[in-house]
């Protein structure tokens, strides 16, 4: 196989990026190197935007969180990580708002170009660079998103088939380039058109230009790229007959291609090197080589995942009448299955009619198909996920696709949070639904924030009351104090957002706060529409730690005080023993912060 370089549009810039303190200056800062930097490290630019994301998500720039996914998009392409890289651009196109820098958008056109290019979806993937350079201002700066669309576009033009015209292209990118000055651009097309003269079994072209491009590739340390004219040579050896010195070529690709992590280059080249040791009559090497490519490709797409996700279609299967996951129903599921019965049958008559050239074409239907089905397993795979880990705990859903189902726990400390507006039915009086249901949508968004911050689970919304608790699933991690700086996290985000109501003369809401320590049972509720609940004494005491407490307070059980109370920074204020509906006298605190 011969590598065309697909481009997920880096530009150079000031070189390497360095973690300092994550405040919104650091990471508008880190963002603009970023995405300007010559050939990003995929792991450390996958690394440095989980940072970019947390701030940017605390700060709510929709529009920055947009650039860091687009950039997070390709940083996945690049290590194979294709359903990441899916989640992301989606992400980045979903998070694109009026107001923010257009071209934004356009790199996460070619972010989703790119991917598509990995995918081998090459159809898409000329729809897709049309839509994005329609969009482009000739005027907008820098043009390496302009050269990726149309790069892109003709590697889709030449793996159709259409090699006049990629080759058109390529040389139409190269001459806009040296007039601009773009060495990375020229860098590109010059690789490019190597590999299509080796396409076109032009070896004498394909030669020259792939030496000149492995040249630059070496002098930029660029090792994906070093990998990829390494395996092309090796293609163009063979080609002339010359298989030890291809052999030799593919070997020097192997050690780049395993120095990048990349994976589905790894099976390339494994696959090319069982090819030549065949050739060579060498069946002990071509062997080893053969596993190795299969060990890779395994690698690539686990079939233990793929059967957990058959299970997980099956789940969504008997609901499918009231679900619908991302815009695809599962009746678009039973077509494609019905066009497969269809194709298995076409191919069962033509082996019969045609003998030995009927197997050759069922072959290669099967191939292409299994192509199209992994590609199609990837995207519903990660549909589903995230569709679980929006619904469930992280952990919960792992056991749901390990095992079908999840069991009940008990955990013997978990600490429970309840909060609730005071008034919440008066305040409705006074403000439309759509404000009301706005304020609170508001509030609870910024309470998943502060919950996340802090490693505690959000239970549940129960109209105005917002329920989370500390300590699982993960028994490591939402401790009671953790769990107690969240509430007052909480309180210091309505104080501050009281005051900016008031400020406006808009209405507000307070809040009451408890919480209580002690055992619960946790597990999945129902079959349809299921949830992650939790049961127990504790979390009736935590709501009655809530009600029983006062506005702008968080209230806490002696239990909870137990846990906390040699906790640095923090003041208690003791209440003595209160009467509880159901429950008696029990001891309770406010706690503050020092």
């Amino acid at each position: 196989m011969l590598f065309l370089v697909a481009i997920c549009a880096m530009t150079a810039g000031r070189g390497q990026v360095v973690l300092p303190e994550h405040t919104k200056a650091w990471a508008d800062s880190t963002l603009f190197d970023l995405k300007n930097t010559l050939a990003r490290d995929p792991t450390t630019t996958i690394t440095t935007t989980d940072e970019l994301v947390k701030v940017y998500s605390k700060a709510k720039d929709a529009c920055a969180l947009a650039e860091v996914n687009g950039l997070r998009s390709t940083s996945f392409t690049d290590l194979g990580m294709l359903e990441s890289s899916m989640a992301c651009v989606h992400r980045a196109m979903d998070g694109f708002r009026p107001g923010c820098d257009s071209l934004i958008l356009i790199r996460a056109y070619v972010a989703l170009s790119y991917l598509q290019v990995k995918l081998k979806d090459f159809s898409r993937v000329d729809s897709i660079c049309t839509v994005g350079l329609s969009l482009w201002n000739p005027t907008w700066r820098p043009t390496v998103l302009r050269n990726a669309l149309l790069t892109n576009r003709a590697i889709a033009a030449a793996r159709q088939g259409d090699l006049p015209k990629a080759e058109t292209s390529f040389r139409t990118i190269l001459n806009l380039a040296e007039a601009e000055g773009a060495q990375q651009d020229i860098d590109d097309a010059i690789a490019n058109l190597g590999a299509l003269k080796g396409m076109q079994g032009q070896l004498d072209s394909a030669e020259y230009y792939g030496r000149l491009s492995l040249a630059r590739a070496i002098a930029a340390d660029k090792k994906n790229r070093i990998a990829n004219w390494y395996t092309n040579l090796a293609v163009n050896a063979k080609a002339r007959g010359n298989l030890p010195k291809a052999i030799v070529l593919a070997d020097s690709a192997l050690i780049y291609a395993l120095l990048t992590k990349d994976l589905s280059v790894q099976a390339i080249i494994h696959g090319n090197l069982a090819s030549y040791y065949h050739s060579m009559g060498d069946l002990e090497n071509a062997y080893k080589q053969s596993v190795l490519q299969y060990n890779v490709n395994d690698s690539l797409l686990n079939e233990e995942k793929v059967r957990a996700l058959a299970e997980m279609q099956a789940k969504y299967e008997s609901v499918k009448q009231d679900k619908e996951i991302s815009g695809l129903r599962a009746e678009n599921l039973q077509v494609e299955l019905d066009k497969a019965k269809v194709m298995r049958t076409r191919n069962v008559f033509l082996f019969i009619a045609l003998a030995v050239l009927g197997l050759s074409i069922g072959l290669i239907s099967r191939l292409r198909y299994i192509g199209r089905s992994r590609i199609a397993i990837r995207e519903e795979k990660m549909i589903s996920d995230e569709l679980l880990h929006n619904i469930l705990p992280v952990e919960v859903a792992d056991e749901i696709r390990a095992k079908g189902y999840a069991d009940v726990h008990e955990f013997e400390k978990a600490t429970i949070l309840f909060t609730d507006f005071k008034d919440f039915t008066e305040m409705g009086a006074k403000m439309s639904a759509q404000d009301l249901v706005g304020e609170l949508d508001h509030c609870f968004k910024a309470f998943d924030g502060i919950v996340e911050k802090h490693g505690i689970e959000k239970i549940k919304t129960i109209g105005d009351a917002y329920m989370a608790a500390g300590g699982l699933p993960d028994k490591d991690r939402g401790s009671p104090l953790q769990t107690v700086h969240a509430a007052l996290d909480m309180h210091e985000f309505m104080q501050a957002y009281k005051q900016q109501r008031i400020a406006e003369g808009r209405h507000y809401f307070v809040m009451r706060t408890g919480l209580h320590t002690g055992p619960v049972i946790a597990g999945i509720v129902g079959v349809k529409k299921y949830a992650y609940d939790i049961w127990g004494d504790t979390v009736n005491v935590a709501n009655r730690m809530e009600t029983s407490g006062e506005v702008a307070k968080v209230n806490i059980s002696q239990t909870t005080y137990d846990e906390i109370k040699d906790a640095a920074g923090l003041r208690f204020t003791p209440r003595g023993a209160v009467q509880v509906k159901g429950k008696g006298m029990l001891n309770m605190y406010f706690v503050e912060r020092a």
